[in-house]
């Protein structure tokens, strides 16, 4: 037994030795973790002196092809025998797949010259101008040599290293560049999608992703190494504190268009408040990341990130099982870049081996979301268009009657013109009834021009016309006049669950309803979407509201019945009444009914509310 045990003691320092690895020239690239051992510097003073003369006992292996220690402060000595077995010497590179390594030094490389890099020193000093740490090298005919390779950092101490030779890395470089290329393309292109159709509807969930995007671009910009590469090579505390600054970005935006898309507004309000303490979360993290300790804010992205997809997944959850048909494409695209940003978390803890599926893994599931967005509002920009074109056939269709007529009638004048006098008068007859019918005809579009076509009520420029006149009567009178601004409830939902053709039945409802209590000499016209306005001739205010309670309670009572289905509505209005005095404008009624309109709505809906103009406060 003891002749056993110092046999193993003299083995010990043979075994410790790592295994030469063997460089061949080929297309595939080498991963060199197996072949690797390490050594931990816990104090990182250590210098290639005092490293070159440690036992072989104190070197452990690597056993990981991505030669990953999680999130330590460490430092890491590495040690890699490489070996030439060919007849030509072969130019090599040692490419580091985690570019945001704070430093990066090898020895061996160049006779006595030390490669010093990482993403905390300026970026002239890498011998390769490239985003990620690309370590050149020859190894002559026959060559063996040793490396060493020192990481620190106060992130993912993950080397993800690949030897390639110069031509191949040459080809995979080109690949690179191109998948980015597309990939950011993608970017871009959907940036300026949305903000082109925020700019034209003023939806601000399409804002919101915009921002959310161009935010995710910085941080893949960012993490991939092209920022410090591009934008800012000599400022290194910047860069270090832009990833998790650019992540809590990102989740800012993120989380205001999932209260956008997912309707939680006029959900429960536990859903609001929840939003609010991420959002809040949000900007805690990007001040930590620009006056606070690194490792601090980066853990606390990280913990952001995880918290966002646990409470997305419960929101879009109960969402999808109100019915809510949104939440299905938004649960399946969300997911998608939820999934693969934690799958990249993870394989930076080196829970799991990195590789280049965890290194690209945002980017996949980004594009993937992309696709799914895309999709989704595609399908939105389609109604649109499907609306327009109906609206455009209508339009040629009467342009083209006109035409016609006017084919008649030059038809008639080439007849007289043509001396037949036994039927001058039978063809002047003739004329006249089509220049009567085109006339009428004509009367018949500029009365239409004034109705919706929808519900048949008069218009908002009936009511600009209309309004004036009755204004100047009630001036002239000293009588009192009234307005009603009126709003169907969350009318946007009808749209989406029971969809477009149930809405404009709904419209001509509530239209019907309110039209019946109205007396001869008022006007009600539609004033836009879900929108109408009355006004009242000799009206008090509460006159006004007397008749807008009635029709809040009969639009109420009276749900719309449209094939099979009792879709409930609700009115809020706002009243504005007065006596007017010179002074007073159209705009004024207006803008005063909008008023008290908009104190329905945040006092509830479903309700009648008054304007009260403020009053001066005594001396």
């Amino acid at each position: 037994m003891t002749a056993l045990l110092r046999l193993l003691l003299l083995l010990l320092p043979i075994l410790g030795h790592a295994a030469t690895l063997p460089l061949q020239a080929s297309e595939t690239p080498i991963l060199p973790g197996p072949s690797m051992h390490v050594w931990a510097d816990p104090l990182g003073q250590a210098d290639i002196h005092s490293v070159r003369q440690l036992p072989a006992t104190a070197w452990q292996p690597v056993a990981r092809r991505d030669a990953s220690f999680g999130y330590s402060k460490h430092a890491y000595w590495l040690r890699l025998n490489l070996h030439n077995p060919s007849d030509t010497p072969i130019n090599w590179i040692l490419l580091i797949g985690n570019p945001l390594l704070d430093t990066l030094d090898a020895y061996g490389l160049d006779g006595e010259r030390v490669y010093e890099a990482g993403d905390q020193r300026p970026f002239h000093q890498r011998w390769i101008n490239h985003r990620q740490l690309a370590l050149p090298f020859s190894l002559n005919a026959g060559e063996e040599r040793q490396l060493f390779l020192r990481m620190q950092t106060d992130g993912s101490a993950n080397l993800s290293a690949s030897l390639m030779s110069a031509e191949a890395f040459n080809h995979h470089e080109q690949r690179m560049l191109l998948l980015q290329g597309l990939f950011f393309g993608a970017l871009l292109v959907m940036i300026i999608y949305n903000l082109s159709i925020f700019i034209i509807t003023h939806d601000r969930n399409y804002l919101w992703y915009s921002l959310f995007v161009a935010s995710f671009s910085l941080y893949q910009f960012i993490q991939l190494g092209f920022a410090l590469q591009w934008l800012w090579p000599e400022s290194l505390a910047w860069h270090q504190r832009s990833f998790p600054f650019s992540s809590a970005l990102a989740t800012f935006f993120g989380i205001l268009f999932t209260h956008g898309v997912l309707d939680l507004k006029s959900r429960h309000h536990a859903y609001t408040w929840i939003c609010r303490l991420l959002l809040g979360a949000s900007l805690l993290v990007m001040l930590l990341a620009l006056s606070g300790p690194y490792s601090v804010a980066l853990i606390g992205s990280f913990a952001l990130l995880l918290a966002c997809a646990v409470f997305g997944g419960i929101f879009t959850t109960l969402r999808w099982r109100d019915g809510y048909p949104p939440a299905k494409l938004f649960a399946l695209g969300w997911s998608m870049l939820i999934i693969a940003s934690l799958f990249s978390v993870i394989s930076g803890t080196g829970l799991i081996a990195n590789s280049l599926l965890t290194l690209h893994a945002q980017q996949i599931g980004s594009l993937l979301e992309l696709v799914i967005f895309s999709i989704a509002l595609g399908l939105r920009i389609r109604l649109i268009q499907r609306a327009e074109k109906v609206a455009q056939a209508k339009l040629l269709a009467n342009a083209h009657q006109l035409r016609q007529e006017q084919a008649k009638s030059l038809e008639l004048q080439q007849q007289i013109n043509g001396g037949l006098e036994a039927r001058v008068k039978e063809r002047t007859a003739s004329l006249q009834q089509a220049l009567q019918e085109l006339s009428m005809a004509n009367q018949q579009l500029a009365e239409l021009s004034r109705h919706d076509n929808l519900t048949g009520l008069f218009n908002r420029q009936v009511l600009n016309e209309e309004l004036e006149r009755m204004l100047a009567q009630a001036k002239r009178s000293q009588q009192p006049l009234a307005v009603l601004m009126m709003d169907l409830d969350h009318f946007k939902k009808v749209n989406d669950a029971y969809g477009h053709l149930v809405g404009d039945a709904c419209l001509q409802h509530a239209a019907q309803r309110m039209l019946q209590r109205m007396r001869r000499n008022d006007l009600l016209v539609r004033f836009g979407g879900e929108e109408f306005a009355a006004v009242l001739c000799d009206t008090t205010t509460d006159g006004a509201i007397d008749l807008a309670e009635e029709l809040r309670e009969d639009v109420a009572s009276h749900p719309c019945v449209h094939q099979d289905l009792n879709v409930e509505l609700s009115l809020s209005i706002g009243v504005y009444a007065l006596t007017p005095e010179a002074d007073c404008d159209r705009e004024q009624l207006l803008r005063n009914a909008d008023k008290a309109l908009y104190r329905a709505k945040a006092n509830g809906r479903n309700r009648v509310e008054s304007y009260q103009p403020e009053k001066p406060e005594e001396g």
